[in-house]
């Protein structure tokens, strides 16, 4: 499985010098090397010198062209509150005030290459310390920064390299996540395939942690010879293979992914380090009419294997077997304000015995659960069994609303509850405590467009849970329901 590992890390890698090298030709430059001319001067920075480091005054570029940039931007405020975060334990109540700003950089440099850069700045009003609103623990970062070259050395095929959002249908296993003030973003290289009109090839190489060797003197730096606990021997990787298509007027998603060695602290947290799991499945979804009614349905399921380990360094002695299915429907009515009555089921396995040689606990990646497992983000895909009612509806042309019920148990006693986050709840079982009903949430969402292009908008909404014998019993009959709410203005261009 290491040489598999490796084997795969040295091609992705030799895709991606390929690409760059690639580049210039693609952008229609001219270097030193034409007609007979092969004895090209050493460049220090390893491509053609057409824009030289400057000596004291900043470059100017002749390549520059106004008209090839476009420019984008994202400003959204959200005061949000919560009451009981711990159902009646702990007193924990929050509220805040969450902010990010986006501004997207696009060059076309040519029709088939693509220069584009997007900074985010994200903080919670007050968090900057005091009035200084450039303080140094200010959140600037780099949310994408990559190149993008279509018909790279052959026809339909289009690679991106750097960092960049990965976003797959309902968002269940890669989401662009913004409902949080961050989002999810990823180091890496992604191609597309078009095969044909209805199919496309998607392949990926993703580093989600970069882990160098810290035991010099061992000569060995794999396995339990490392002297940190966070196997910093391994680097962090995601490889996949996609290809969406439309078969029979259904959209169909089959896909592998495998994970090796990611970010969480143990097999518990998200996507657990000191791992080789693979991921096979997909989603399928098909939208008919039916009476005058619009009616969709959609399925998504995934199983994993492999292997990880019983610690967080060491051997991988586990065996992993996981899985996790979901199944949506929605009837649309031809009537006013267009009401969609929709009903939902997802399941995810949870680790039945820590003991037994085999770890069932499915790992989620990189989601969007917001949208899926209650706006209260108290449950993710995992050691879950959830089922949900909803009607949305537009009131008029400006607007849309939504309530949604949910009910939610965990599928193995001997498991703990996530949250959207995919960690634990802080609200662990007791012994005596054999109950997997979690309880109930209801869910209400209003929104409204100020402009017919959907750039201006405003959101309110709110949830309660009510505890069920999980929470109960954890609480001696005596839980306090948890109360949710937001609103929040968004403007984008």
């Amino acid at each position: 499985m290491k040489r598999l590992s490796y084997g795969i890390k040295w091609t992705m890698a030799a895709v991606l010098l390929a690409g760059i090298m690639a580049v210039p030709a693609f952008a229609e430059k001219t270097t030193p090397a034409t007609g007979k001319n092969s004895a090209v001067p050493a460049v220090p920075r390893a491509i053609p010198d057409l824009l030289p480091y400057h000596k004291f005054d900043p470059p100017k570029s002749k390549l520059f062209d106004i008209s090839k940039l476009t420019i984008s931007g994202d400003l959204r405020v959200r005061p949000e509150f919560r009451t009981n975060g711990t159902f009646g334990g702990p007193k924990n109540n929050t509220y805040i005030v969450q902010q990010w700003a986006r501004l997207g950089l696009n060059y076309s440099i040519s029709p088939d290459v693509t220069f584009f850069f997007q900074p985010q700045y994200s903080k919670n009003w007050g968090a900057a310390g005091g009035t200084d609103a450039v303080a140094t623990n200010a959140s600037i970062f780099a949310r994408q920064a990559f190149m993008l070259v279509r018909n790279f050395l052959v026809p339909n095929l289009t690679i991106k390299a750097g960092r960049q959002l990965v976003v797959w249908g309902n968002h269940r296993m890669f989401g662009h996540f913004d409902w949080n003030n961050v989002g999810w973003a990823h180091d890496g290289l992604t191609l597309n395939y078009k095969l044909n009109k209805s199919t496309t090839l998607q392949v990926g190489w993703l580093r989600t942690d970069e882990r160098n060797c810290n035991t010099p003197t061992s000569g060995n730096c794999i396995g339990p010879t490392q002297a940190s606990t966070n196997a910093l021997s391994d680097d962090g990787d995601v490889v996949y293979v996609r290809a969406p298509m439309k078969v029979a007027g259904m959209v169909l998603e089959p896909t592998y992914i495998w994970h090796s060695n990611g970010t969480g602290a143990s097999r518990t947290n998200a996507r657990p380090f000191n791992q080789d799991r693979h991921t096979l499945g997909g989603r399928g979804v098909k939208k008919f009419a039916a009476g005058g009614a619009r009616v969709d349905v959609t399925i998504e399921g995934y199983y994993q294997f492999g292997k990880i380990g019983m610690m967080d360094t060491g051997p991988k002695d586990l065996d992993i077997e996981a899985y996790a299915f979901h199944v949506d429907g929605g009837v649309t009515l031809p009537v006013p304000m267009q009401p969609r009555l929709s009903a939902e089921f997802n399941t995810a396995s949870g680790d039945q015995d820590p003991n037994d040689g085999k770890f069932q606990g499915f790992d989620q990646l990189y989601p969007t659960n917001h949208i899926h497992f209650g706006y209260m983000d108290r449950m993710s895909w995992k050691n879950m069994n959830h089922l949900a009612f909803g009607l949305q509806l537009r009131p008029n042309a400006d607007s849309h609303f939504e309530v949604t019920g949910h009910l939610f148990s965990l599928q193995e006693r001997t498991d703990g509850w996530y949250h959207a986050g995919q960690n634990a709840m802080p609200i662990t079982r007791s012994a005596g405590n054999n109950a997997t009903e979690l309880g109930e949430e209801i869910d209400v969402v209003y929104t409204h467009f100020f402009t017919p292009d959907n750039h201006v908008a405003w959101q309110i909404g709110g949830g309660v849970f009510l505890p069920g014998d999980y929470i109960e019993n954890e609480r001696n009959n005596n839980a306090s329901e948890q109360t949710w709410g937001y609103t929040q203005l968004w403007v984008n261009f």
